[in-house]
């Protein structure tokens, strides 16, 4: 009997391990879309394959071709915005977009290396996404030498909060506790020795004065 009750736990636990990982919905891939025409739409870039399991950032390189160079730095030339659509697609199919943007003279003069920061909640689940560059240089439209984007994702989780240090806490409230104690009986004594000369005299005449009043003790 013991020994198939120690089958059947061991089959539940491997069937809560088997719904727990299918229940997990983590980032398959990223699918980047950029607007080289403003309000023209937008046109693929690349797509990034991710692996979060092995809980490290991602590093892409994809070629760009000569046309959409050439519409990059007309961006940059004229100062428009390098606007980026995001796709994050998951295990089970689900598609969260995000937006986000940049100045293009900024992703001319990184010579196209640019950022991502994906943030993700405790679930992994994404809920933000920012776009950075490598450089602050407005300068160089003309010497971008490159057909090649390269991408940087990085993939920023939650900080655990440190758990509250209980055994602190209470050897701390006990410390003031006997501080207030002791500061009370301090606060008596300092009282006593403070009025002495004014208490005894006081005592001193009401009891002279009940003696000499033994009508009043009846």
């Amino acid at each position: 009997m013991m020994h198939y009750k120690l089958i059947f736990l061991f089959y539940s636990v491997l069937s809560g391990i088997h719904c727990s990982d299918s229940s997990y919905d983590s980032i398959s891939d990223i699918y980047l879309e950029h607007e080289l025409i403003p309000n023209a739409g937008f046109t693929k870039r690349s797509s990034i394959l991710v692996n979060l399991e092995s809980r490290n950032d991602v590093v892409s390189t994809t070629t760009i071709n000569d046309s959409d160079i050439q519409l990059l730095k007309q961006l940059a030339s004229k100062n428009e915005l390098y606007r980026l659509k995001i796709t994050v697609r998951t295990l089970s199919g689900k598609e969260i977009h995000f937006l986000t943007f940049t100045r293009a003279c900024l992703i001319v003069g990184s010579k196209l290396n640019d950022i991502l920061t994906i943030h993700l909640d405790h679930l992994d689940s994404p809920f933000a996404v920012n776009l950075a560059t490598t450089s602050n240089n407005c300068n160089s439209f003309n010497e971008l030498n490159t057909s090649f984007f390269t991408t940087t994702v990085f993939f920023r989780r939650p900080e655990s909060s440190p758990l509250p240090d209980t055994a602190t806490y209470i050897q701390k409230m006990e410390r003031e506790r006997d501080a207030r104690e002791k500061g009370k009986s301090s606060n008596n004594k300092s009282l006593l020795g403070k009025y002495w000369m004014y208490i005894l005299p006081l005592v001193i005449f009401m009891m002279i004065a009940g003696a000499s009043n033994p009508e009043a003790r009846q």
